[in-house]
Formats: structure tokens, C-alpha cells, sequence
């Protein structure tokens, strides 16, 4: 048989992701890739499917075992990604092929012979290709299952076959590649000096009191049109031979992007405006799509304006204050500030939490799993219908997920580096500090998830609060000055000359 050395993309082992349930991402299994029936068109057969952890690896190292067993030997390409050379004794590699060959031959057809009666080495002959090719894909993925057992070697993602040397009476050699969770050696984990934003109670109070101001607004009838004034209007314009006048609404100015029109400000019900619009605008705003506009054509449209509508919000005032049953403003924010402080206070935790884990991957910067970072991109925004969005959505993910990961690697090694036994103690604050944030008593908050107050994931939870939290009260934070914009010098008069 001729030798089977070249590099082969299309060989995934039959592995599976799983990534920390912290990350709560979704994960996706592989199976197999066709087998030797698929091929030959004598029906599928099961699929396989491996899970498989997702711990550390150590450095570079050699694993020798005993004559005609095999070998392994373990190759450190950069910080998350190892390759695997295993070599198959030819004994081992040959008995192998020649029991996947009688089984293989029991379901081909030969002309001449009764189904899997043919002899072997005719049934060998006459598909040697398709043969070797399933051969080769059946055994690297049994021969690593049996590495990956033997040796407890995890990864993420699926293995990518990287390369197979083998031929008949030979040994073979697969090279295997895969990504695994890097190792980090933190540089310092006390007396840091960590930039953080935290949540200002002042400007939270004054957030709510706009979003009461945008719930009792309401709508009164005005005479001239400004900025993002609603207005009624016919648009009479011409579709081919057919002429058309609908009743739409738009709005003055530019704000409301592809319902807004510009020529509407200044305008005054009763009033005549000459525009063009393009055909989706035009369905949009009258909400008739039946009229089977040119969606880009720009269609010249008379536009009479019927009515003029604006929102009116009251001021943030006394005046204000006393509709909301408060004496004055004054007294409202006190008020809105004491229901809002334990919130804020416990929303700060979380953002100090945080900017330690942004702190420690900038100090201790690592690399990521790019390839499975990708594939979780790519699968999980093939969930959306409109393949025009899907590249944004690939983007979004890519960005999503590297995020969580750098939370979940850093979290991972911290539990090493800062070995913490959980008490009850410890527990009940954490449910408090969720409960805060839940807007729920404890009592609440446990009712609500006591499925998971019980598990390891929820353990684990309350490790990753105090490590950090522990981190924190050594650490000094500090608000980071925005930077100043730079100084644009005034321009130099240019002199000019006639010719």
C-alpha cells in the first residue's frame, strides 16, 4: 500500500468542547466523519460522541512506554496549544487495518460474488482509496481515545489531525494538535494598584429621576415642527402609470434615521412639502407593503401635513417633586438615594471584582484558544437566519466569548494559587450580596434558586467572590484621570501668490 503522508484538514477527532459551567456557553458536539458505509452507500452507521474536561497542561514532555507499545510524545507549540506525535507499532498499526478490512468487506458488494463473500484481497483491490482513507480516520480516533485515556490528556474543542505517515507493514505516526486552557503563574496577587470606574450613586439617582420624567411625558399639538416632532402626513407620488396617496407618519429632522425628513422642520400644519423618498421609507412610514415599491428608487412625493405632535416632559423640579407626593426635590433624592445605596454599594463589589480579573490578565497577559473561540462564534451565529447579519453576529461572539474565557482561565488558576475552604458562613453572604442585586430578600433569592445552591458550580461561585474579594482588600484602586485631549494648534495663515 503507498504511503499516506500529507496533512489532513478533514480528519477532526470524535471529541467535544466543555467549557466551566461559570462561562455558560453553549457547547456543541461532533460526530464522526462519514464512515466506510456512508461511502459506499450501504447506510449509516451510530455516532459517537466523547466528552471530555478542561484542566491545565504541563510543560513539554516525553512519555516512554514498553517495546511495541505505543509511543507518545508531548510538544508545547505556544501557551494553549500542544502537539501530540503518537507512533503505532507496524505490528499493531497492521493487525488493526486487517480486522477493519474484514469487517468492511461483510457489506461490499462484488460483481460475481454473493454480498461480503468476495475475497479480501479483491474487495482490497478494487477500493484501496476509500479503504485506507475510513481506515485511517477509525483508527486515529480509537487509537487516541486510547492515548487520551491512558495518559488523561484534556483538551478543548476537537483534536485536528495534523498528519498521518503510515503504509501497510509499517508504523505509524499521527501527528494530533490541540488547544487547551493555558497555565498562568501570576507576578504578584497583593499590594496591586487597580484602575476601576465605580458606579457613582449621585448620577444613578439622577438616571432614575429621567426615567421618571420620560414616563409622564405626553404628547400635545403644536403648531411648527422641530427636531423629532411627529407629523402626520398624505404622501401623494406616482408607482409606474399608478398613482398613489397614503397616509404615513414621519418625523421632523434627522434623528429617527429612515423616518425622518429633514424638510419637515419648520413646517406648519396644513403645509405642502415637496421631497423625495425612496420606496422602503415610504412603505415603512404608511406601513403598506402591498403597493410593491423599488425599495433604493428615490420617488418624488408631495407631502401634506395634517397634524404636528411633540412630546412635553415636565422639569426636575419642586414643582415635579410635589406630583410624586415629596415635599421638594430635595427630599425626592434623599429619598431615591437611601433606596438606592445598598444596590449601588453591592453593584461596586461587582465592578471591583472585575477590574481585579482586568488587572490581572493585563499584568499577566495569556493567550486565548483562538481556534475554539472561533468555532463557538461561528456556531452560535448560525443560529441567526439573515446570513447578512451573521458576520456581525460572528464578530459580537468572537468578543463575548474571549471575554469569558479570560474570566473562567483566570478564575481557574486563582483556585489553585488561592486554595479557599467554603463555610456557611461564607455562603449566606453571598446569597445576601446576589439577593441585593436580585432585588430579593435571601429567603427570595434561595427559593428561587435553591436547584442550584447545592451544586459544585455554586460552591465554586462563592470561591471566586472571596478570592477576589480577598485580592481586593489589599489592593488599592484607583479612579484612572480621562485623558486629555490633545491641543490642536491654531492654523498658520498661508500666504498665497498669483501666477
Amino acid at each position: 500500500m503507498e504511503c499516506c503522508s500529507a496533512t489532513h484538514p478533514h480528519f477532526q477527532l470524535d471529541r467535544c468542547i466543555s467549557i466551566d459551567l461559570l462561562v455558560q456557553i453553549s457547547l456543541f458536539k461532533h460526530a464522526k466523519v462519514a464512515e466506510l458505509a456512508d461511502a459506499l452507500d450501504l447506510g449509516s452507521s451510530e455516532v459517537k460522541l466523547v466528552g471530555v474536561r478542561v484542566p491545565s497542561f504541563a510543560p513539554r514532555y516525553l512519555i516512554k512506554q514498553q517495546e511495541n507499545k505505543v509511543q507518545v510524545e508531548f510538544n508545547q507549540v505556544n501557551a494553549v496549544t500542544k502537539e501530540i506525535n503518537i507512533s503505532v507499532p507496524a505490528d499493531k498499526a497492521t493487525k488493526a487495518y486487517e480486522k477493519y478490512l474484514r469487517k468492511a468487506s461483510r457489506d461490499i458488494a462484488v460483481p460475481g460474488f454473493r454480498k461480503g463473500k468476495a475475497p479480501l484481497a479483491m474487495v482490497e483491490r478494487m477500493h484501496t482509496d476509500t479503504l485506507r482513507d475510513y481506515f485511517l480516520k477509525d483508527y486515529v480516533d480509537e487509537i487516541f481515545d486510547e492515548v487520551a485515556g491512558e495518559h488523561d490528556i484534556h483538551f478543548l474543542l476537537f483534536p485536528e489531525v495534523k498528519d498521518i505517515t503510515w503504509e501497510k507493514g509499517e508504523e505509524m505516526i499521527v501527528k494530533v494538535e490541540v488547544e487547551h486552557e493555558p497555565t498562568i503563574d501570576f507576578k504578584q496577587l497583593e499590594g496591586l494598584s487597580i484602575p476601576h470606574k465605580p458606579q457613582v450613586l449621585e448620577d444613578e439617582v439622577q438616571k432614575y429621576l429621567e426615567s421618571l420624567i420620560q414616563d409622564n411625558g405626553h404628547i400635545i399639538d403644536v403648531e411648527n415642527a422641530i427636531e423629532d416632532d411627529q407629523v402626520m402626513v398624505d404622501i401623494s407620488f406616482k408607482h409606474g402609470s399608478d398613482s398613489f396617496t397614503k397616509a404615513g407618519i414621519l418625523f421632523a429632522g434627522t434623528g429617527m434615521h429612515t423616518r425622518s425628513l429633514e424638510a419637515l422642520i419648520g413646517c406648519k400644519t396644513g403645509d405642502v412639502i415637496e421631497a423625495t423618498m425612496q420606496g422602503k421609507t415610504i412603505m415603512l412610514v404608511t406601513q403598506d407593503a402591498s403597493m410593491q415599491l423599488e425599495k433604493e428608487f428615490e420617488y418624488p412625493c408631495s407631502l401634506m401635513v395634517n397634524s404636528i405632535s411633540r412630546m412635553e416632559y415636565p422639569a426636575i423640579d419642586d414643582e415635579f417633586a410635589k406630583d410624586m407626593e415629596f415635599d421638594s426635590l430635595e427630599q425626592m433624592k434623599a429619598k431615591v438615594s437611601e433606596d438606592m445605596s445598598l444596590k449601588n454599594e453591592h453593584i461596586n463589589i461587582n465592578i471591583d471584582n472585575f477590574s481585579v480579573i482586568t488587572k490581572l490578565f493585563v499584568d499577566n497577559n495569556f493567550d486565548l484558544p483562538h481556534k475554539t473561540i472561533e468555532y463557538l462564534a461561528e456556531q452560535e451565529a448560525s443560529k441567526v437566519d439573515n446570513p447578512e447579519y451573521r458576520k456581525f453576529y460572528v464578530y459580537q461572539y468572537r468578543m463575548q466569548i474571549a471575554q469569558e474565557m479570560v474570566s473562567m482561565y483566570i478564575m481557574n488558576n486563582l483556585r489553585k494559587a488561592m486554595p479557599l475552604e467554603v463555610t456557611e458562613e461564607m455562603t449566606a453572604e453571598y446569597i445576601i450580596h446576589e439577593a441585593i442585586l436580585d432585588d430579593k430578600s435571601a429567603e427570595a433569592y434561595k427559593e428561587a434558586n435553591k436547584a442550584d445552591l447545592g451544586t459544585e458550580e455554586f460552591k465554586m461561585a462563592v470561591q471566586n467572590y472571596f478570592i477576589l474579594r480577598q485580592i481586593a482588600a489589599s489592593s488599592e484602586f484607583v479612579i484612572a484621570e480621562p485623558e486629555a485631549e490633545p491641543e490642536i494648534p491654531e492654523a498658520e495663515t498661508l500666504e498665497t501668490t498669483e501666477e
